[in-house]
């Protein structure tokens, strides 16, 4: 083990006879991974876990998956990153480092980040994809219950996001948000909203055609979140949306996934067949 971090998985996956297979399912400290859960057909589906319940003060993570050439793996959370308080003002992280090969495919549906009472926390995500890669990658972040029942609580919270092709960076996201300097319900924050999610899509197909079909259907649903839907300036999109309950923005959320695989890539919907969360301040 890597003394340097709590919790550490080096997951990857090769193609085998015209098939996706995992090669590496190396997992250590804190962290543990399933084995693959056959619903899914021919594309392997894994859940990355954590287990204590959560992330304390000073802990460390570091995820590394990759997948070679011309192979398609699906990678889901088990449950949000909960992020206990750090009362001694000692960050807590998380690395994923993500390396997808030529014409394969990633769909990475992580669960949130609920940082708790004084929570302090950094996550960066850095993706590298080869020519023909596309890409899925979920996140978010809700507001964690305390005992007074006041949402916001949480000292700072860094969730960044890089993502490049053959090298080149074509998507840098920095979400960095402190409730004890900012006003979190103001417009530019959270809006009077709790919850936030997104959904990145990296796929050269990518176009303003596009973008107005998937409007178009996401109009068409019945919510109270908001949500925009904006066109990458090369190879992709992001589906963002604010509410105020965290199991409202996940069925929004998937209505949206599951509309693209459908009937972009031709995918059957997914259901990843897990409990829904219910410790988060609604």
């Amino acid at each position: 083990m890597n003394e340097e971090f709590d919790g550490e998985v080096k997951l990857s996956f090769i193609s085998r006879d015209g098939k996706t297979v995992a090669k590496d399912t190396y997992h250590t400290g804190n962290s543990r991974l399933s084995g693959n859960i056959p619903t899914t057909g021919d594309i392997p589906y894994y859940f990355l876990i954590t287990t204590g319940g959560g992330y304390v003060e000073g802990e460390k993570y570091l995820q590394n998956i990759s997948l070679d050439d011309n192979t398609h793996a699906i990678l889901t959370t088990q449950a949000p990153n909960y992020v206990y308080k750090c009362e001694n003002n000692i960050l807590t992280t998380q690395d994923d480092i993500i390396n997808v090969g030529k014409n394969s495919t990633l769909e990475f549906y992580a669960d949130e980040t609920i940082p708790y009472r004084y929570a302090y926390y950094r996550q960066t995500n850095k993706v590298n994809l080869k020519k023909g890669a596309r890409l899925i990658l979920t996140d978010g972040l809700t507001s964690g219950w305390s005992p007074d029942e006041k949402p916001f609580q949480y000292r700072e919270v860094g969730i960044k996001t890089e993502v490049s092709i053959e090298d080149k960076l074509i998507y840098n996201d920095f979400l960095l948000v402190n409730p004890e300097i900012e006003k979190m319900r103001e417009l530019g924050f959270f809006e009077d909203k709790n919850t936030f999610n997104s959904v990145l899509i990296i796929d050269e197909n990518s176009s303003e055609e596009l973008i107005d079909e998937l409007r178009k259907y996401m109009d068409s649903i019945d919510t109270d979140a908001i949500y925009g839907i904006s066109l990458l300036e090369s190879n992709g999109l992001i589906f963002r949306l604010m509410g105020d309950s965290a199991h409202e923005n996940r069925r929004v959320m998937w209505k949206f996934i599951n509309y693209y695989r459908e009937n972009i890539w031709k995918e059957a919907p997914i259901n990843l067949r897990k409990n829904d969360h219910l410790e988060v301040h609604n």
